[in-house]
């Protein structure tokens, strides 16, 4: 492993002055965790008096030369090795588009070992050089100035209070064909944002390298770095790889604030909204005549709030509502909480099954659909069912996961009180 890198498991406790694989976490990195933990309110880690444990964010924290990165695990197996989560992790990002790249290795796109944000940043790099080759978008920006001939409209308030003596000169307001377009301003604040950063030789050159070739452009407000927000067009459709890490990259920096802190890059994403959205494309990906899976469907339940469960899946004259779950369960019991939120959600959207949907950490068996009570004998009968999938099939990724489910919901209708 690169001795700066630390590989943590989510929900893990790091300690001040522990030592992973020769790279030491100190009390200067502590600090640095401490003063980025207002951004993010302790979305992502928790401070502790002797250390930081972590969430369920995971991705890779960059803290000055020290590399932190937070892998999932959904498995007791202490003894599976720490880069199998991390490829892991790498596959559900790329699966759920998280990560807009089709390969994971390539011209360019050379990952060293147990570093995740080098990985990311050869994607950046990769995509940034390619639009410098394509050539860079231009746009119009109004601009102002004394000028020796005069262009554009004369601003005659200041004309009259700053050239009463030099009457040669001409103050005014003016259109100036630049790179100034927000796309690039975002590409070279990343870029200038990375040079406080220690990156490992083959990327220093790179990033060097673009450094010198991007042109001077002004630094985005913060109000531009919201993905919402920004409209890709004809011209600028090819930007969309490179500007999404950009943003990612910006929204989680925080500089160097004073001599001798650490800056400070975060590159995290929340394992619940990961797991949800791959078991959703895995089910959507399984195109059988009759089937139908909605993600996220919202029905008005009082005022303003809305019932908006993971899943809805039709099939086969059936339907159901799945609610993801990233937890580990020992023992098939949900919480009453789960068991409630799925007894509303099937009575909203007339599904006379709910199914809440966990990871498998231990051996355990999917329960039946077992009924909710009904309190009125006309009341249609709604159950639950807690079904378990493997995140890892013959050591690498599940593929299969959404033909697992669609076959376990399928298989106990007929031994079930339907």
């Amino acid at each position: 492993m690169n001795s700066n890198t630390i590989q943590v498991f989510e929900h893990e406790l790091l300690q001040i002055g522990e030592e992973r694989e020769g790279a030491p976490f100190t009390e200067a990195h502590y600090q640095a965790l401490a003063q980025f933990y207002p951004q993010h309110n302790g979305k992502y880690y928790a401070l502790q008096p002797a250390g930081v444990r972590f969430n369920s964010y995971v991705g890779v924290l960059q803290v000055g030369p020290l590399s932190i990165e937070i892998l999932p695990k959904a498995s007791r197996d202490s003894g599976a090795p720490p880069q199998l989560w991390q490829r892991l992790l790498l596959d559900m990002l790329r699966a759920c588009r998280f990560l807009k790249v089709e390969q994971l290795s390539g011209p360019g796109l050379q990952l060293r070992p147990n570093t995740l944000l080098d990985f990311y940043l050869s994607v950046f790099f990769e995509e940034t050089e390619r639009l410098l080759r394509q050539g860079l978008v231009k746009d119009y920006r109004r601009e102002d100035g004394n000028l020796r001939a005069l262009k554009g409209r004369l601003l005659f308030h200041r004309q009259v209070r700053e050239n009463h003596i030099h009457q040669e000169r001409f103050s005014a307001d003016f259109e100036r064909y630049t790179y100034g377009h927000l796309f690039n301003r975002i590409l070279g604040a990343a870029l200038q944002a990375l040079r406080h950063f220690p990156l490992g030789p083959a990327l220093e050159v790179r990033l060097q390298r673009l450094l010198r070739q991007f042109p001077e452009v002004e630094p985005p407000a913060d109000d531009d770095l919201n993905w919402e927000r920004l409209a890709f067009g004809r011209k600028t459709h090819r930007y969309q790889v490179a500007v999404e890490i950009a943003l990612l990259l910006l929204r989680q920096y925080q500089p160097q604030l004073r001599a001798g802190q650490y800056p400070l890059i975060a590159l995290l994403f929340d394992m619940n909204t990961l797991f949800e959205e791959y078991v959703y494309r895995q089910l959507s990906n399984l195109r059988l005549p009759g089937l139908q899976v909605y993600r996220q469907a919202s029905r008005p339940f009082w005022d303003r709030h809305y019932l908006q469960p993971d899943i809805v899946l039709e099939y086969e004259g059936n339907r159901y509502v799945l609610d993801t779950k990233w937890k580990l369960l020992q023992r098939a019991s949900p919480s009453m909480a789960d068991l409630r939120q799925m007894y509303v959600y099937a009575r909203y959207f007339d599904a006379p099954r709910g199914v809440l949907l966990y990871p498998r950490a231990y051996e355990l068996a999917d329960t039946i659909p077992t009924p909710f009570a009904a309190d009125r004998v006309e009341e249609p009968q709604l159950s639950c069912q807690v079904v378990f999938v493997d995140i890892i099939k013959d050591g690498r990724l599940n593929k299969e996961m959404g033909k697992a489910i669609l076959d376990k919901l399928v298989a106990p209708i007929s031994r079930s009180e339907f």
